[in-house]
């Protein structure tokens, strides 16, 4: 466990799966207070946190459209006065094969998988550098090597971790660091459809848990993960 009292956070893509985990993890780590955004402000899982839960504050949003995000970080702050680490988790998915492939699905995987992390990104990174201190986690994948039928999730995917090392270059005399996460298959609704188009892919594959990658997260944002800055770390079980 690591010592986060004094900070808060903030974690996009919060509702569930491995947002869900970060978020809880930052509260068992006593963070002062974590922001969870969702395209929804109604996240099942508080309901279960007691006293915990004063420490969460929930916000609707779709990080594809700047405006509703520059809403929602204007009254993060105004809640926390300051943010120190932020989880770029909100993702989606929108498959087919290429030649299949509408434009609506490819622009909104891109918006939502790339451009809202770059809309959420610009709201926190100014304040993080005047602060003299921040951790930005981007969740990407082992998936921009490329997949059959992800063309667009890939190609985002892809470009995050351009911009992590581009963003850890420029921030990090700034006491901030910027680091990519690549998880394999993790144990989240993403699995729905590969469960269902194939049952035995999916019970040969020894499947990750949100948890095991709130962990890392957790790490990569602590005092302890100081020098590491610009990494892209794969978190898959062996699985490649």
């Amino acid at each position: 466990m690591f010592d986060f009292s004094g900070k808060y956070a903030v974690v996009t893509g919060g509702r569930r799966g491995i947002g869900a985990a970060a978020a809880k993890r930052f509260l068992a780590d006593g963070v002062a207070g974590v922001a969870v955004i969702a395209t929804s402000d109604e996240i099942p899982w508080l309901g279960d946190l007691g006293r915990d839960g004063e420490r969460v504050a929930a916000f609707g949003c779709d990080v594809a459209k700047p405006s509703e995000v520059e809403a929602t970080f204007d009254a993060i702050f105004e809640s926390f006065g300051r943010v120190d680490y932020l989880v770029n988790n909100a993702g989606v998915t929108q498959d087919s094969m290429f030649h299949k492939m509408s434009g609506d699905a490819w622009e909104r995987v891109i918006d939502v998988d790339l451009n809202g992390v770059f809309y959420c990104t610009k709201q926190v990174l100014g304040k993080m550098r005047e602060q003299g201190f921040g951790r930005i986690v981007m969740m990407s994948s082992l998936s921009f090597y490329g997949n059959i039928g992800q063309a667009n999730y890939a190609a985002a995917k892809g470009a995050l971790i351009s911009l992590t090392k581009s963003l850890a270059f420029e921030s990090a005399r700034k006491g901030i660091t910027v680091n990519a996460i690549l998880p394999a298959a993790i144990e989240t609704d993403m699995l729905t459809g590969l469960k269902a188009s194939d049952p035995d892919a999916a019970s040969r594959m020894r499947l990750g848990q949100p948890e095991d990658v709130a962990s890392l997260i957790a790490y990569l944002c602590s005092d302890e993960a100081w020098f590491i800055n610009g990494a892209t770390i794969d978190i898959n079980g062996g699985i490649h």
